[in-house]
């Protein structure tokens, strides 16, 4: 009986190694990329080989896997007209780039809307981001093969549910790659810590050294746009207004007010989800690998800047775009038509497009 129960013992866990092991090597939702990241990658040992992929990057330069053969790249996975995590992607992505200067390595950027980004469409995105930096690619990606190479990578990339708010639903990592092709780590990018290792894997992997500690802070100005503060909150129908608001009022989700003080400019660059202010869904990074004299330069100049027009409420009204359904902030300036008597919004000038040829193909009771 007792050899019986033992038996049976050791078959539960090969059971449950097994499963595991499927879980990992087959999995079919999002967790996929997320399970690899938090996997023992951190050692660099060879995960998996690139899948075989063919794109025109954003000024229509053929990519391969093939060509990338020799170079050491890390690759993400984003969308242009995203409203939630990919500008927080985006912006890790540039400050990646930016701690790593004069290394020789590439970053990629596969986009998973090939029905919206085009090459044009992409080269007007890194302007809008990072226009000095010569290393990024960002990738056009087509509907046929881009469920393939996601599947590759082992991320996903695939249309969301109807109502939510981002209309597509992907993986949220960074993916680095060796000289040979190889995998040889996926990277958390809402992990501050797995940042700075992916930092260190790629001086290593590129044979560079670790930068010299920066003496002094940059000025306000210089961190605002260096980190990225410009893209986002210059952007209405991402991020609210900066300038010109100390003192006033910020509404949050949940309907509690808080001052606009050093006290919340600093929280929300330490603990950006902390307090979410009301009609704004984007995912903004924190601010953690910042030193303490640059979090009091940054703040300072967020609270002491005019204000080059009268700062924006947050309490815009939210309307869903009937083409993608995803959520859009309906401000005066917002992509909009009228149609049988009722203005609608529109988060693309393609989604804007496909409606006013077709309307009817996208409401309800047909128009």
């Amino acid at each position: 009986m007792a050899k019986a129960l033992t038996l049976v013992g050791v078959l539960a866990l090969l059971t449950i190694g097994f499963l595991a092991f499927v879980k990992l090597r087959a999995p079919s939702n999002l967790e996929r990329a997320e399970a690899l990241a938090h996997a023992e990658k951190k050692k660099l040992e060879p995960l998996f080989p690139v899948p075989v992929f063919s794109y025109v990057d954003q000024h229509r330069a053929p990519v391969t896997n093939t060509s990338l053969v020799g170079k050491v790249w890390v690759a993400n996975f984003i969308f242009t007209t995203c409203r939630t995590i990919c500008p927080m992607l985006t912006a890790r992505m540039v400050q990646l780039q930016r701690a790593l200067p004069g290394v020789d390595v590439r970053f990629l950027s596969f986009s998973v809307d090939p029905a919206n980004d085009t090459p044009a469409v992409l080269t007007a995105y890194a302007k809008k981001w990072a226009p000095d930096e010569p290393r990024w690619t960002l990738l056009a990606t087509d509907a046929e093969t881009l469920p393939v190479t996601a599947a590759g990578f082992h991320v996903t990339a695939e249309k969301n549910k109807p109502g939510e708010l981002d209309p597509i639903i992907h993986s949220s990592v960074f993916v680095l790659i060796d000289r040979a092709g190889m995998v040889r780590g996926v990277y958390d990018s809402e992990h501050r810590e797995d940042l700075k290792a992916l930092a260190n894997a790629v001086r290593t992997l590129a044979g560079a050294q670790a930068p010299m500690p920066q003496q002094g802070a940059p000025s306000g100005l210089e961190l605002y746009h260096s980190e990225s503060c410009a893209t986002c909150h210059e952007a209405p129908e991402l991020a609210p207004p900066l300038f010109g608001r100390a003192g006033s009022r910020v509404t949050f989700d949940n309907g509690i007010t808080a001052a606009f003080d050093a006290e919340y400019v600093k929280e929300s660059l330490l603990a950006p989800d902390a307090k979410r202010a009301k009609g704004y869904p984007l995912h903004m990074p924190g601010y953690d690998h910042l030193s303490a004299e640059a979090l009091l330069v940054l703040t300072k100049y967020v609270l002491e800047a005019p204000a080059e027009a009268p700062a924006a409420t947050a309490e815009v009204p939210v309307e869903v775009d009937p083409v993608c359904h995803m959520k859009v902030r309906a401000t005066p300036d917002a992509l909009a038509a009228e149609h049988g008597g009722h203005r609608f919004f529109f988060c693309s000038k393609s989604c804007l497009g496909r409606f006013s040829a077709t309307p009817g193909v996208f409401l309800p009771d047909g128009g």
